[in-house]
């Protein structure tokens, strides 16, 4: 298994394998979700991630991003994210490949980045609470639950831009950020 995250641009070849996988996956109409892998939703990206199986065979894509919506030094984790080869509807734990991208992810942002909080947020309801216990239990990495929607995205009249967040960083920055 190898994981790796990178700055768009930087890597030629995990740059056009990134982009392959996404039109691949944009082009797949029967996922519910297509739409959001518009290469349009990655204007605002600020890393990619590839997790490679023990073959070298990319298993999960994902990415950082950063908008101006969201307070300075906050980050995104998880945007975007897809599944290579497995269209599982209902997962009964966290995968090691999710695991390990969202290790890489914080190191990423850790060691590249200013960044004061970084969070992961759905649209959807009652997932927080699983997510933070297996992320802490399975891969020692820790989330808060805030019980706000949080914008995150710049349109406020759209109801798919505020969504819950689970987060780990600077609380004091949600005060700054635009909530319901």
């Amino acid at each position: 298994m190898n994981v790796t995250t990178w700055i768009p641009g930087t890597d030629k070849y995990l740059d056009k394998l990134f982009d392959d996988l996404r039109e691949k996956r944009y082009q797949d109409h029967d996922h519910r979700l297509w739409q959001n892998y518009s290469r349009k939703f990655y204007d605002f990206t600020v890393a990619h991630t590839i997790f490679f199986d023990d073959n070298g065979v990319p298993e999960l894509c994902t990415s950082i991003s950063s908008r101006e919506c969201w307070p300075k030094n906050v980050y995104r984790i998880v945007n975007r994210t897809w599944k290579c080869n497995n269209k599982k509807k209902y997962l009964k734990k966290i995968s090691v490949c999710m695991g390990e991208s969202v290790k890489s992810q914080i190191d990423w942002l850790e060691k590249k980045t200013n960044c004061e909080l970084y969070f992961i947020s759905r649209q959807t309801n009652n997932w927080d609470n699983w997510v933070i216990d297996s992320f802490q239990k399975d891969f020692q990495v820790s989330f808060t639950k805030s019980n706000n929607k949080y914008l995150t995205c710049p349109c406020e009249t759209d109801s798919t831009c505020w969504q819950k967040i689970i987060y780990n960083g600077n609380p004091k920055l949600l005060e700054h950020w635009k909530k319901k």
